[in-house]
């Protein structure tokens, strides 16, 4: 196209629309998403240029509270009898599980899947000739070692633990200082502060040989800032994110200090950047970084 911001501009609805299909998002949750995936600024009221664009398009975009989301899918689902039946069972399974933040994303997730229901689908599912799906044998939830790593987490007190990645390896004792629980490829994840090596750390729940608490306190868990610099067109677009500033700032380039955010997820996302982004402390980060750039070359070489 002649216009390469018109073209742009309409790529970056395309990625709005992307996103609404997959959760609903407030005008800021839009704004960050596309800093985040673009590197460029931009002005609240270019989210409301970019929903008026959809809504011209007559995809029914609704607004739920202070979030924007897909009234229906752009196709629409198409479900069966068995379909709906099984998916009955797991909201009323969802229903009985007792971690709070694992059963309101899954109980979203279906709420989503439903507003994106074709007409026939959705005259189905509201007949209420649909029965819930039943398994042969009774479903048993085991989530009372998540509450207690939950419990764990809310004390404040560290706690010691012995870890096998695999069943395979051996056992490694650690002393950490439990911060919260999420869940990654269907597994509860502890996210833990190791102090001996300053860094945030994941262990798998189900990995985890043994517990116990200690009585230290886990005030200490604040890892050292990880600084990097950014340089040409990134060193300027680039937005803020939580926990930083931006410690010197030149003509070309910018220093940005980092401080709370989980190590591993902010590597993988200044590797996104290649050669306008350099760490430069601590030691400890640009050796994984390193690290990740290799596993990589192994991948796709």
């Amino acid at each position: 196209m002649k216009n390469t911001k018109i073209a742009q501009a309409g790529y970056r609805v395309l990625e709005v629309l992307k996103e609404l299909a997959r959760r609903p998002l407030s005008p800021v949750e839009m704004l960050r998403y596309l800093e985040d995936t673009t590197d460029y600024v931009f002005r609240k009221e270019v989210m409301n240029k970019y929903l008026n664009t959809l809504k011209l398009l007559n995809i029914d975009i609704v607004k739920v509270n202070d979030k924007y989301c897909l009234n229906s899918s752009i196709e629409g689902i198409t479900l069966d009898d068995t379909d709906l039946s099984i998916m009955l069972f797991l909201k009323k399974y969802v229903s009985s599980i007792s971690h709070e933040s694992l059963r309101n994303n899954i109980e979203e997730s279906l709420q989503l899947m439903e507003k994106c229901f074709n007409t026939k689908t959705r005259k189905k599912a509201n007949s209420r000739k649909i029965r819930a799906y039943k398994p042969a044998k009774p479903l048993v939830i085991r989530d009372d070692n998540v509450r207690k790593f939950e419990k764990y987490c809310s004390e404040g007190l560290k706690i010691k633990i012995g870890y096998k990645k695999d069943k395979d390896s051996s056992e490694v004792i650690y002393k950490i200082s439990p911060v919260k629980l999420m869940y990654k490829r269907c597994q509860a994840v502890l996210i833990g502060y190791d102090s001996k090596e300053n860094a945030y750390k994941e262990f798998v729940l189900e990995n985890i040989t043994y517990s116990e608490q200690t009585p230290q306190m886990t005030a200490e868990a604040n890892p050292s800032a990880v600084l990097f610099k950014l340089k040409g067109r990134l060193a300027h677009a680039y937005v803020i994110k939580r926990g930083e500033v931006i410690l010197e700032e030149g003509s070309d380039f910018i220093i940005v200090s980092n401080k709370g955010e989980d190590r591993e997820l902010l590597l993988k996302r200044l590797l996104r950047y290649f050669e306008n982004c350099e760490i430069l402390y601590p030691k400890v980060c640009r050796e994984r970084l390193i690290q990740l750039v290799e596993e990589m070359e192994q991948i796709y070489a």
